[in-house]
């Protein structure tokens, strides 16, 4: 089946970790896999779960996103009972790796492709962008970003989606050495295949007409991710 529709999802959890040299990688997978991640698909306001491994050289190295009803409920009271009345060694853990950065973001757009079927998702590649945008700049950024700079970024191979979020609220716990940017508009587009950087469709999109808003953005995020595993609500 499809993911959780535009109605049903209007929320994002994204979290990005960077276990470090205190946890070892073979305890972080079994304990994210078989405890963590399991354990949120509980709340009923949490639809799915899928984690991801930066391909970009960058840090941090993991990142998971929790389709969620509203951006209200990743820090709702489900959520901090779930959090309080954890295992021993999932407060360990939260309270030992290196960094983690918990976002909420509520959606504000969101193109599938229209063939796209339940096997595309989650996606085996994203693009992760996020923006700060001039305030008066913002109206022309979002006109041009929904009709015009996603209708070409669609045309690339192996597109399969594209998200757009605004932030709710941002939690940081930890350091890694590279700061990491945490900005107001988010998107999120799927691909089906790698190298989606390299194509004449990608660089299309990155000039006329995206270049006429290129000045209103004064901070930009910008990462690669692989899915590493998918994770599915108890029946």
């Amino acid at each position: 089946m499809l993911p959780p529709s535009e109605a049903e999802a209007q929320g994002l959890s994204f979290v990005l970790l960077e276990p470090g040299s205190n946890v070892s990688e073979a305890e972080y997978h079994d304990w994210y896999d078989n405890e963590h991640a399991p354990a949120r698909l509980t709340i009923p306001t949490f639809l799915n779960a899928a984690r991801f491994k930066a391909v970009d050289g960058q840090k941090p190295t993991y990142l998971t996103l929790y389709d969620i009803s509203e951006s209200s409920v990743a820090d709702g009271p489900e959520y901090q009972a779930l959090k309080d009345n954890g295992s021993e060694r999932d407060k360990r853990l939260l309270a030992t790796v290196q960094y983690l950065n918990r976002r909420a973001y509520s959606s504000i757009y969101n193109s599938t492709l229209t063939t796209a079927s339940g096997s595309d998702f989650p996606p085996k590649f994203i693009f992760v962008v996020g923006l700060d945008v001039k305030t008066e700049g913002e109206a022309d950024f979002n006109k041009l970003y929904n009709e015009e700079h996603i209708p070409m970024i669609s045309k690339i191979p192996g597109w399969l989606r594209s998200r757009r979020y605004i932030l709710s609220n941002s939690a940081i716990r930890g350091s890694i050495d590279a700061e990491v940017t945490v900005c107001k508009y988010l998107v999120i587009h799927d691909f089906s295949e790698s190298g989606y950087m390299d194509t004449s469709e990608m660089k299309a999109a990155a000039s006329t007409p995206w270049v006429k808003v290129l000045k209103s953005i004064v901070r930009r995020e910008a990462r690669h991710f692989t899915l590493l595993k998918e994770y599915k609500r108890p029946e």
